[in-house]
């Protein structure tokens, strides 16, 4: 129930010599009655505040009992907090998974030697859990697939590369689908000799980085470290173009005529 002593504003409180504390506010009733208090929480159906005052102890009020504008400053006050509860955070558990689900068609051969070009598809999945007893809206999230060139092993080539939006749910998994893409591949090897060759792309790895309402990069998950250092990069990369080994910096060379898209 709420305390009878603060619908009064508890007037004895006013002369308390306390120095302000920036977390306390001043708060007044419509007879201009003062005390100084902070802020806990809002509950009930938003009817009643839970407030601290500066001897340490913690009384429920009535918003009603509240000036005018004091009830807009709680309203407004809570809607930050509320806000701030569904602020994804560094420290939040998040368990982070990618799957490629690829499908393949069958490579030819003949008598003499092995010959395998095949094409691959692949479908992009990842999987975000929060094991959190929170939910976290309006996050971004950052998926690139990186492919290999087989015939130039410090070359990268971005196969995929999706920003979409999702909200977490408490203690829930969020699948998203990214943009799928196919790679070919060339292979030949001589039945007469260990000698081969091999031209094309392969699936190499993936990144993913979420960033929360605010536009901060909150989470990263990638098949290799490496790939993270760069986060400029990550976000603003296409599919199509070819990076070094590290996907750090963009090279001015297009695809070899195995890139399907």
């Amino acid at each position: 129930m709420v305390n009878a002593h603060l619908q009064t504003w508890l007037i004895y409180l006013l002369f308390w010599q306390l120095p302000l504390n920036a977390e306390f506010h001043t708060f007044k009733n419509d007879s201009g009655d003062t005390v100084d208090a902070q802020l806990i929480e809002l509950k009930e159906a938003e009817s009643i505040v839970t407030i601290k005052l500066r001897d340490g102890r913690q009384i429920d009020a009535s918003v009603s009992a509240f000036s005018e504008a004091d009830q807009e400053h709680i309203q407004k006050w809570w809607a930050g907090v509320e806000a701030e509860k569904q602020l994804l955070k560094e420290r939040a558990r998040l368990t982070i998974s990618a799957k490629m689900n690829r499908q393949s068609n069958r490579g030819t051969f003949d008598r003499h030697s092995r010959v395998d070009d095949k094409t691959r598809v692949f479908y992009p999945e990842v999987v975000i859990e929060n094991g959190q007893l929170q939910t976290y809206t309006g996050n971004t999230i950052r998926v690139v697939v990186v492919a290999e060139d087989l015939s130039e092993a410090n070359q990268k080539l971005i196969v995929s590369a999706t920003t979409m939006k999702a909200d977490f749910p408490k203690n829930d998994r969020t699948v998203l689908e990214s943009d799928p893409f196919r790679l070919r591949s060339y292979a030949y090897n001589s039945g007469r000799s260990s000698r081969g060759y091999k031209y094309g792309y392969e699936y190499e790895g993936y990144i993913v980085v979420i960033k929360n309402s605010e536009g901060e990069i909150t989470h990263t998950r990638a098949s290799k470290s490496k790939y993270l250092t760069n986060m400029q990069v990550i976000m603003g990369c296409k599919a199509g173009e070819i990076y070094d080994d590290s996907i750090d910096r963009k090279l001015e060379l297009t695809p070899n005529s195995y890139y399907v898209q």
